[in-house]
């Protein structure tokens, strides 16, 4: 059940990142950020109430905060590499980052993987790095990259410290990260004087940025409280899959050969993965 999550929230990551790519095509990165993370909070609240818990300690509460603050950190890194370069290198190249982050941090940590699963997990990165594959048209300047190996970096951060969490405080810890980064983000935004509601012609876009992220947090953070850290962390950096697909058929962005083969392959090694 873990893996499956985790495969799920990987196809509502990579809607989010679609959405949000574009809407920061048309708005500051913060505001789109604040205004999304806003958003999904009633959807977030009715998770909890769904989920319920049983128990909630200080290291919970702990862990939720650092991995609120990381994910912040994660999703205006990205959402701003996203704005300024090509969806189709940006968001795979984030994926691959992530996963080798975390599946390091997750050996380091004593995690046991089976053999089947190492070829899902190679299939699985070496798809992502395919769909990732250079093209004549990208745009990765130094400052795209740096932004992607942020937003690489707060993405694995928030996936580590809600891995720590505990199954009997459900979705308490992620309602804590929510609660300090939606303030945070305003107060970002403000500062930077870009806190204005969206426009309603943008407005959309942003309500299905922010409400796929939260359903991909959920999604998540019941499966690190459930399964593995690494496997689960790989299947989520299937992600830019679904944000490539997304981009193929909105905006027309014509997939390379490797791109084709890395779909192909990534489909192979979540079979791997989830069995």
């Amino acid at each position: 059940m873990s893996n499956l999550l985790a495969l799920a929230a990987a196809g509502l990551y990579g809607a989010a990142d679609f959405a949000g790519g574009l809407a920061t095509r048309r708005l500051q990165a913060w505001r789109v950020t604040a205004w999304s993370q806003l958003i999904g909070v009633p959807l977030l609240i009715g998770g909890i109430l769904i989920t319920g818990w049983t128990s909630v300690d200080p290291r919970d509460i702990a862990f939720g905060a650092i991995g609120g603050v990381l994910g912040l950190v994660g999703i205006v890194a990205l959402y701003a590499a996203l704005s300024e370069g090509t969806m189709s290198i940006v968001s795979p190249m984030t994926g691959v980052l992530t996963a080798a982050f975390t599946i390091v941090w997750g050996l380091a940590s004593g995690e046991d993987i089976a053999g089947v699963q190492w070829m899902g997990i190679v299939l699985a990165v070496g798809a992502v790095v395919l769909i990732a594959a250079d093209r004549t048209d990208a745009r990765m300047t130094r400052t795209v990259f740096a932004k992607t190996v942020g937003a690489s970096i707060g993405f694995a951060g928030f996936f580590i410290a809600f891995a720590q969490t505990s199954q009997e405080a459900g979705l308490i810890p992620l309602a804590v990260g929510r609660g300090l980064s939606v303030p945070v983000a305003f107060m970002i935004a403000a500062s930077v004087r870009s806190a204005a509601r969206p426009p309603t012609d943008s407005l959309g876009i942003v309500f299905l940025a922010g409400n796929a992220d939260v359903a991909a947090n959920i999604a998540i953070v019941i499966a690190l409280q459930r399964g593995p850290l690494g496997i689960s962390s790989v299947l989520v950096s299937l992600y830019p899959m679904f944000t490539v697909l997304a981009a193929m058929v909105v905006l027309g962005e014509r997939p390379t050969a490797p791109q084709r083969i890395g779909i192909v392959l990534a489909i192979i090694g979540a079979a791997l993965l989830v069995m």
